[in-house]
């Protein structure tokens, strides 16, 4: 049998690992992205773009509101802090990337004038205290005047401040001007798509999530492109640390200590005790009484029996301690050491050691004498 070339088994076996290298690396992003789901409703600024009412020239992604903050007659006038319009900006417009990823990215903008706003989305069902992160990708393009020949290829050319941020209110208010909302640092964003994030602690069941503009001239052109919104749940909100606030409550129950303060309640018992004495005074007469009768009489039958119990005493101990001397020689001598609190057999061996020794010393004496 042929074995098929080294070539072919090695594409026959990266064939075989191939949907094991992409399950690995494609199962745990799934896995995260099950983990965090987007919150937003059309997060990617598609179809469908819903009229404003009562404005021309403002068509809005659906699931966004558009806001603007509108100057006074007179600023408008001048060209200041006009409303916005609105539209979808397709990847056919020139210069061909307004739009990051779809088919179409949310456009704002106003010609030969600045303006103040943005859109924004109301978000439900937020679980209070969770930690929330609104991410947003967005570009600006801003050309002084085309005239000049410095905004060639629709890119910016003495571009205008745009002072572009997003936030997230916390609470779910509407106003842009709030206090309360969490705003990312600002950016310009020039001519090319710039990564926008914000985290914010939720203190409501609702929250709002704006984007927001200001561009500072009256430039030719001012617009804004937003594509790519997400707001996810970073942490989920410390569901165990309420329980260490209400364990102060029990704490009070040391304060039932004063349990003890009803020992002063046995303090009362040596109140009741006066009640006694003013009891005694009648029976004062049968105390002495029997106090005079009882003791006489006990006290002498002890004092009379106490000398009898001393004399036994005394003589008892003399018989025991004069036989003990009686033994006399080696094993009276072992006896008396022993009775200094050393073990005999300890001392024998003592005796037979000293013995050996001085039978050497005599032997060898009478050796040298020969």
């Amino acid at each position: 049998m042929i074995s098929p070339p080294t070539s072919l088994r090695t594409s026959h076996l990266f064939v075989f690992l191939l949907p094991l290298l992409l399950s690995f690396f494609l199962i745990p992003a799934a896995s995260v992205l099950a983990q965090e789901p987007n919150l937003l409703q059309n997060p990617g600024f598609e179809r469908p773009y819903i009229p404003y009412p009562g404005k021309e020239n403002c068509r809005i992604a659906a699931g966004w509101v558009a806001y603007w903050f509108e100057g006074s007659p007179e600023e408008v006038t001048q060209g200041y802090r006009h409303a916005p319009e609105y539209k979808a900006a397709f990847r056919s417009d020139y210069p061909g990337n307004r739009v990051r990823s779809g088919e179409l990215a949310q456009q704002y903008f106003r010609s030969f004038a600045n303006f103040r706003g943005g859109v924004y989305q109301q978000v439900p069902n937020v679980p209070i205290g969770a930690k929330l992160r609104f991410e947003l990708w967005g570009m600006t393009w801003s050309c002084d005047k085309e005239e000049k020949g410095n905004c060639g290829g629709a890119t910016s050319g003495d571009p205008s401040p745009m002072r572009f941020r997003i936030g997230i209110d916390p609470y779910g208010g509407v106003d842009a001007l709030s206090p309360n909302i969490v705003w990312s640092p600002e950016q310009n964003a020039y001519d090319s798509w710039h990564y926008f994030q914000v985290d914010a602690v939720a203190r409501n069941s609702w929250v709002t999530v704006f984007v927001y503009a200001y561009p500072e001239y009256r430039s030719q052109d001012n617009n804004v492109y937003l594509d790519d919104a997400s707001l996810v749940i970073i942490a989920p909100p410390p569901t165990n640390t309420p329980r260490p606030t209400n364990t102060p409550t029990k704490t009070p129950t040391p304060t039932n200590t004063p349990a003890p303060t009803n020992t002063p309640t046995s303090t009362n018992t040596p109140t009741n005790t006066p009640v006694p004495p003013t009891a005694t005074p009648t029976s004062t007469n049968t105390t002495t009484h029997t106090v005079t009768q009882t003791f006489t009489p006990t006290l002498t039958a002890t004092s009379t029996r106490l000398p009898t119990n001393t004399p036994t005493a005394t003589l008892t101990p003399i018989p025991t301690a004069t036989p003990t001397p009686t033994p006399g020689g080696i094993a009276g001598l072992v006896q008396a050491i022993s009775a200094q609190g050393v073990e005999p057999t300890l001392l024998l061996l003592v005796i037979v050691v000293a013995a050996l020794l001085i039978g050497i010393l005599i032997g060898q004496r009478l050796s040298q004498r020969r």
